[in-house]
């Protein structure tokens, strides 16, 4: 098999074990067992379980951060560009299952820079300039925009591991109750002009 290639299945089977056991459980006989391979293979592509755990974290990143950002650069308006983003997101969380059970697993101490955080992280600063074009083509102040951003972005982390256990709601639901009381909120501060701020800057002072 093409080292690429081999390289690509070893990631499949190491996420669906890290899925199923979790990094520290998980072992690297038991993922060469499922691959078919011997475990110096696995070492010659990623030197250890934790080089393997990181590479499968980084896949999933870089697959949720492209449907994500291929969402909300569609043509839209503000609340359109909103839900586009919370279904993206939600459906990679239908899609791939063992994708997201890795991505929200606590993850080992000494790879605390990976993982869920890291992906959130990434995705807050595409949001925030999401949002603040929004607001500015709205009349309102951008400024909020980072916490508008990181409060919608950790409202779909939250729903969407809450999902995996309430299977019995549809994609269609999932994404347009969570979009409807998003845009109850948001949508009302950027159209009234952030009627807030004079609050919010009180609060600031202190």
């Amino acid at each position: 098999m093409p080292r690429a290639d081999r390289r690509n299945q070893l990631l499949d089977v190491a996420r669906g074990v890290f899925a199923a056991s979790g990094f520290e459980a998980a072992t690297m006989e038991e993922i060469a067992e499922a691959a078919g391979v011997s475990r110096p293979i696995i070492y010659s592509h990623f030197g250890d379980k934790s080089g393997l755990f990181q590479a499968v974290v980084s896949r999933e990143i870089e697959q949720v951060d492209a449907l994500v950002t291929q969402a909300i650069a569609s043509p839209g308006n503000p609340r359109e560009l909103v839900e586009q983003g919370l279904r993206a997101f939600f459906s990679y969380v239908q899609d791939q299952p063992q994708g997201h059970a890795v991505l929200t697993r606590d993850a080992p101490l000494h790879l605390s820079h990976s993982g869920l955080a890291v992906m959130l992280d990434g995705l807050a600063g595409r949001v925030t300039e999401v949002v603040a074009q929004a607001s500015l083509a709205l009349g309102a102040d951008a400024t909020p925009a980072p916490i508008y951003a990181n409060a919608l972005i950790g409202l779909g982390a939250h729903v969407g591991r809450w999902w995996q256990d309430h299977p019995e709601f549809s994609l269609d639901a999932v994404t347009e109750y969570s979009t409807a009381m998003v845009w109850s909120g948001f949508g009302g501060l950027i159209a009234g002009n952030g009627s807030i701020e004079p609050e919010v800057r009180r609060g600031k002072r202190r």
